[in-house]
């Protein structure tokens, strides 16, 4: 399996952070390779197998990182090549609570008075692929400390004029979530970068 995260219990919810997907052979002890990341919106399915360190993840009907991972593998089939042993894409989300329920999650992470966010999202990535959907109230102020920050290569899928945009989302943006999405012009953008 190649998903893994590091998942812990905070007020009694399931939070998952330091998220990886792997794309060849890897080793948890070893220090991984980021080719890329994604940011999502929150954690949906996908359970731990144990809390408080990295761990393989059961995807239990998870359907973006294997979204994501099989337009990363096209990619490189694409181009000819293999990803490096260790190598892993990073994927971070505009909040970290686990619930597959988008607006049950908004509820519960809605009473956090200082909500946890994953550590790694201070360090840097080759390219940033947006995927956090359109405008969304609750969701929009989130978004900032995205869009504030330098990001090398940023890009996302404009749902409303089905391109890719080389380009930080702003919070009106429909920067396309993985659900629907075409694999085409991802994998032929991803086959750029890598």
């Amino acid at each position: 399996m190649s998903y893994v995260a590091k998942f812990e219990m905070i007020n009694g919810h399931l939070f998952r952070f330091d998220t990886r997907i792997y794309l060849g052979e890897y080793d948890l002890e070893a220090n991984g390779k980021c080719v890329g990341a994604i940011i999502g919106k929150n954690p949906g399915s996908a359970k731990p197998t144990k809390h408080g360190r990295l761990e393989l993840l059961d995807l239990d009907g998870d359907k973006m990182l294997p979204f994501v991972r099989n337009r990363f593998t096209a990619a490189f089939q694409h181009l000819g090549k293999t990803a490096s042993q260790n190598s892993f894409i990073r994927v971070w989300n505009l909040f970290y609570l686990c619930n597959a329920n988008l607006e049950e999650a908004k509820k519960v992470f809605s009473g956090y008075t200082s909500p946890p966010f994953c550590q790694t999202e201070a360090e840097e990535s080759p390219f940033v692929w947006f995927g956090w959907g359109g405008n969304d109230k609750f969701l929009n102020p989130f978004k900032e400390r995205f869009i504030n920050r330098k990001h090398d290569k940023p890009f996302f899928f404009d749902n409303k004029i089905r391109k890719i945009h080389e380009a930080i989302p702003s919070v009106m943006d429909s920067a396309k979530h993985t659900q629907g999405m075409p694999a085409h012009p991802i994998e032929s953008y991803l086959a750029k970068m890598l």
